[in-house]
């Protein structure tokens, strides 16, 4: 008897260790409310991901996700390994309305577990609605992701927060943002001072000291 093919993968340098999950999408075509500097930038079209081995499981991916029983059996995986944390999307976004209610469906059946994303989809008027619903879960962490091409959001629905991706060193923060991540190539640079309560644990040397992660910092996902 063959073995089932997992929706889900577990652990990576930045989630730490293997009690939290990742479900993942193509970057770019998965990802309708990109804005300019996240597509020059996108680690989804690097060092790993452009494997075949990865480009063909995130297509493999892509096309579950449209199936009518994906929320059966991503909720039904999540049950059955007993996963306490998911991520969705290290690449991919919610690339549709009826996409996104699937994700919301998984979550609202899926109340043992703490579901966490970031997102830019909420420049889709189409589905900030269901990113509104999405929030309103209580087990359901929605950061909106932002940068200098596209500004804060216009609207922060109620319990989402706002992820700022930065760019250059002596970039000009705005308030409002909550949690900022720094290209790869800044975290060598000095630290900004000012913004330091905001910057990912896992960006700066005291993070990298301590093998600061994703699970163990839970910043992003309590």
């Amino acid at each position: 008897m063959g073995t089932i093919r997992p929706l889900l993968v577990n652990g990576n340098e930045k989630l730490g260790s293997a009690s939290i999950w990742h479900f993942d999408l193509p970057p770019i075509r998965a990802c309708p409310g990109r804005s300019e500097e996240c597509e020059a930038h996108c680690y989804g079209l690097r060092g790993r991901y452009v494997f075949p081995q990865v480009k063909e499981r995130l297509e493999w991916c892509f096309e579950m996700s449209k199936r009518k029983d994906f929320t059966r059996l991503l909720a039904d995986e999540i049950y059955r390994k007993g996963i306490l944390v998911v991520r969705f999307h290290v690449v991919g976004d919610l690339y549709s309305p009826g996409y996104a209610e699937k994700v919301r469906q998984v979550v609202e059946q899926s109340s043992h577990c703490t579901f966490f994303l970031y997102t830019r989809s909420y420049t889709v008027p189409a589905i900030l609605p269901v990113i509104r619903d999405l929030a309103k879960l209580p087990n359901m962490s929605v950061w909106l992701s932002a940068d200098r091409s596209m500004g804060l959001p216009c609207e922060v629905p109620e319990g989402c927060r706002v992820a700022w991706m930065m760019v250059e060193e002596n970039e000009t923060v705005p308030e409002g943002v909550d949690l900022l991540f720094r290209l790869r190539e800044l975290r060598k640079k000095p630290l900004p001072l000012p913004l330091l309560p905001v910057i990912c644990p896992t960006e700066t040397p005291e993070g990298k000291r301590v093998g600061t992660s994703c699970a163990t910092c839970k910043r992003c996902w309590k």
